[in-house]
């Protein structure tokens, strides 16, 4: 009995070592004994480490492949003579470039999943430069496809946005994102709109694109991790919104979206407008 019971426990850590979990687990929860039990809970931390460690390894690697996908673009444009070498793209592929060695930089030696949390790094920026590098440069990419992104200011040149106090880099992850999206989805021909305002002592971005839109039971979960709307096709990996939300929320944010099916999809982030001028006071 007892060398029957050390079999049972020797062959779910066997299994559990090769990754094994379910199996692991089928072996271990028909034991009615201590040891089994504890190694049972043993076996379900290891299978909830890994689990966050995968899901941390693919938002690295889908926020990595992002931005080196829009530098990537952009660099080849300019190289054929399709693209024009503007500040305002040039900063954004410089923007791309630099965040993408933040995030790896930033993932921790052992396990990745040991950083629950994102790291905020607040420090001053003019907030309508970098909301227009983003936009030319993911410009790039959508040129390719044919559609163009138009940004439009709100043309107020405050001292608060020439003095904003936030993470750049987030802020970039967010725009970034939403207007890959928003790319993705809309077709070849198609246009997306940028704005931006302020509004008791909050910044709003809105982004529209002209896509298929999104079905009123899809809203919520287009911010799911792994969520991917029914007319994605092979591209996209469903991150992408569930970073969004994460970070906005991080940042003291919202973001929302509004569609219509047939109507394309608008997403409205909002963020607090936190100035330099605020802070010294």
């Amino acid at each position: 009995m007892i060398d029957a019971m050390r079999q049972r426990l020797v062959h779910a850590l066997d299994l559990a070592t090769l990754g094994d979990y379910d199996a692991a687990k089928a072996e271990l929860e028909p034991l009615d004994d201590p040891i089994s039990g504890r190694l049972l809970l043993f076996i379900q931390g290891l299978e909830e480490r890994d689990q966050r460690d995968l899901r941390a390894r693919s938002m690295l690697r889908h926020e990595v492949g992002n931005a080196l996908s829009i530098a990537q673009s952009n660099i080849e444009g300019i190289v054929d003579g399709v693209l024009a070498p503007e500040a305002a793209r040039l900063e954004g592929i410089r923007d791309a470039i630099v965040g993408a060695g933040r995030l790896i930089a930033e993932r921790p030696k052992n396990s990745i999943a040991e950083s629950p949390s994102t790291t905020i790094s607040l420090a001053p920026l003019n907030i309508c430069a970098l909301i227009a590098a983003h936009a030319a440069a993911t410009a790039g990419m959508a040129e390719a496809k044919g559609i163009t992104i138009v940004y439009e200011t709100c043309g107020a040149r405050k001292l608060a946005c020439e003095n904003y106090y936030g993470d750049a880099m987030r802020v970039g992850q967010i725009l970034r994102n939403v207007l890959i999206n928003a790319v993705r989805y809309t077709p070849p021909g198609g246009t997306i709109e940028l704005q931006c305002s302020l509004d008791g002592g909050r910044l709003h971005v809105r982004i529209n694109d002209s896509g298929p839109g999104i079905a009123p039971e899809d809203r919520e979960r287009v911010f799911e991790p792994g969520y991917r709307g029914p007319n994605v096709g092979s591209a996209g990996s469903g991150l992408g919104l569930a970073v969004v939300r994460q970070l906005t929320e991080e940042l003291g944010g919202h973001v929302d979206v509004r569609s219509k099916p047939g109507s394309g999809a608008t997403f409205w982030i909002d963020l607090p407008m936190v100035s330099l001028a605020t802070t010294s006071d």
